[in-house]
Order: C-alpha cells, then structure tokens, then sequence
C-alpha cells in the first residue's frame, strides 16, 4: 500500500494532534482570559469618561443658564435705558403743550375780559 501508514505512526500523529489541540485550547483560553481583562479596563474608563462628560455637561449647563439670565437682565437695563431719553422728551413736550394751552387760554380770557 502506497500511503498506508503504520499504527505507531497514527499514535504518534495522534499524540502530536492531541497535544496541539490541548496547547491551542490553553491558548484561546489565555487570550480570552486577556480579553475579558481589557473588556473590564476598557469598560471602566467608558464609565470614567461618561461621568466626566456628564459633570462637564452640567457645568456647561450652569453656565449657559447664568448667561440667558445675564443676558436677559442686560436686555432689561438697556430697554430703560433707552426709554430713559423718551420718557424725559415726552415730559418735555406734555410741559411745553400744557404751557402754550395755558399761555392760549390766558390770551382769550384777557381779551374776553374775564
């Protein structure tokens, strides 16, 4: 027989196959035993991170809050501001009118003779 092998031969190759299935499944067992490691690590610093970015985000939030209400507070000061000079003219003119209505009336009263 051309490619007929011996029994020896077969125990040998089945010792050789054997033993690398055994060195092959402690070595998958060492690398997972690797992966569930950094999984961990790596879950660890994703939690670190989050709770980083999630203090960060309040801060943040705490500070576009102060800035609206400062904003809005400025807004205020500035309507009065601007009002300031309209409400001081319209005094103005409400003296001036009732000034010349008075001046008016006066000048028909005198020549009425009252």
């Amino acid at each position: 027989m051309d490619g007929a092998i011996t029994r020896a031969e077969h125990e040998a190759f089945s010792d050789f196959m054997q033993a690398e299935n055994k060195r092959i499944e402690e070595e998958n067992n060492r690398q997972n035993k690797r992966l569930e490691l950094l999984e961990s690590n790596m879950q660890q610093i994703i939690s670190q991170q989050l709770t980083t970015l999630t203090a960060t985000i309040e801060r943040l939030n705490l500070s576009v809050n102060n800035i609206l209400k400062e904003q809005s507070e400025i807004s205020e000061r500035l309507k009065k501001l601007e009002n300031r000079d309209g409400d001081m003219w319209r005094t103005v003119i409400k003296y001036a009118i009732t000034a010349i209505v008075g001046g008016v009336l006066t000048f028909i009263l005198t020549r009425i003779g009252i």
